[in-house]
């Protein structure tokens, strides 16, 4: 894919983030210019224990100040391969590792937010935990597919690329 930032001018780099003040063509010719923000791109896992249940995460989010309901998730920014962070991801999550992990799909939030959000689905689970990260605090929880979405859906704080991955594979497994 050709690179389409006619400019792009740094402003800020540090914790993991980088800011930079970008312009990019449009097709009738102008310009548009924006502030956008580049992190590490994250994995996100819909991990199935058995064909009826999903694991779904309950963790608390200090600069909330509350839990959150989401699926497995994490920044994929101590591999190379996103593949290799996915496994990870899930095993200091939820103690499991996926005998049979696939890709599954890709999003994004915004333009303005330079990251990419890989959803994989986890099925054959067995123990195998890591350690979890120290400034975590979750609990997982297996539930029913639509149990997850309810969860997910109806939280103030609805944690998008899970709610995205569920209704995605749930529209699509309706279609069998």
């Amino acid at each position: 894919m050709v690179d389409p930032l006619f400019s792009s001018e740094e402003l800020y780099a540090g914790h993991g983030w980088r800011l930079t003040l970008d312009t990019a063509p449009l097709p009738d010719g102008r310009v548009k210019s924006s502030g956008r923000a580049h992190r590490s791109n994250t994995v996100h896992i819909l991990a199935f224990p058995t064909d009826d249940t999903v694991l779904l995460l309950r963790e608390f989010r200090p600069f909330y100040g509350r839990y959150v309901w989401l699926i497995p998730s994490g920044k994929a920014d101590k591999e190379q391969d996103v593949d290799a962070a996915a496994q990870r991801e899930l095993r200091e999550e939820t103690g499991f590792r996926s005998k049979d992990l696939r890709f599954y799909c890709m999003a994004r939030y915004t333009d303005a937010l330079e990251a990419k959000n890989h959803i994989y689905i986890a099925r054959q689970l067995v123990k195998d935990p890591l350690p979890q990260d120290e400034s975590e605090l979750i609990e997982v929880h297996e539930v029913r597919l639509q149990d997850a979405i309810d969860r997910v859906l109806h939280d103030d704080f609805a944690h998008l690329a899970t709610a995205y991955a569920l209704l995605r594979y749930e529209r699509e497994r309706g279609k069998n």
